[in-house]
């Protein structure tokens, strides 16, 4: 059995909170299609079909849906998950994980996570599309830890990413 013990740090997890919710399908389709409105405004507007107000109004409802889904949506996810201020004690090993907090212990077999992305800081493990549990690369003592964890999911789960950013 190996332990973890962590606190998150809040820049780096509305970091990965902005990623998460970024990689989600409907949000992808909300941007592209934010996009594509603005490129049709764009070129109404270059072709004198759209008047600059249009333009403008177009303009500034992207910037505001822009900071809601950069800034808004992962700060008040942060701030409503009492998780990302407890002290964790993570336990694991090749069947499952058991998470302390202030609030107690909760075990979970790996069987009921459905996919894992690495990243620099992060591990994401994921239940289903909507919940998933962070473990930063921080909590590991040394990066033969890290890899070590990292070497178990790989060969746990089926869906495993490695990305490398941030």
């Amino acid at each position: 059995m190996h332990l973890l013990q962590f606190t998150y740090n809040k820049e780096e997890v509305i970091n990965a909170l902005r990623f998460h919710f970024l990689r989600r399908g409907e949000i992808k389709v909300f941007r592209n299609t934010l996009i594509i409105l603005l490129i049709a405004t764009i070129t109404g507007f270059l072709f004198r079909v759209v008047n600059f107000n249009a333009l403008l109004g177009i303009c500034a409802m992207m910037v505001v849906v822009g900071w809601a889904f950069w800034y808004l949506l992962p700060v008040s996810t942060y701030n409503k998950a009492a998780t990302f201020k407890d002290n964790i004690r993570l336990r694991y090993n090749e069947e499952g994980m058991a998470i302390s907090t202030g609030q107690g212990e909760r075990s979970m077999p790996w069987k009921i996570f459905s996919q894992i992305i690495e990243t620099r800081n992060f591990f994401f493990i994921y239940r289903d599309k909507r919940t998933f549990f962070l473990i930063p690369t921080s909590a590991f003592e040394n990066e033969e830890a890290r890899n070590g964890f990292s070497a178990l999911m790989q060969s746990t789960f089926k869906d495993y990413s490695r990305l490398n950013i941030s």
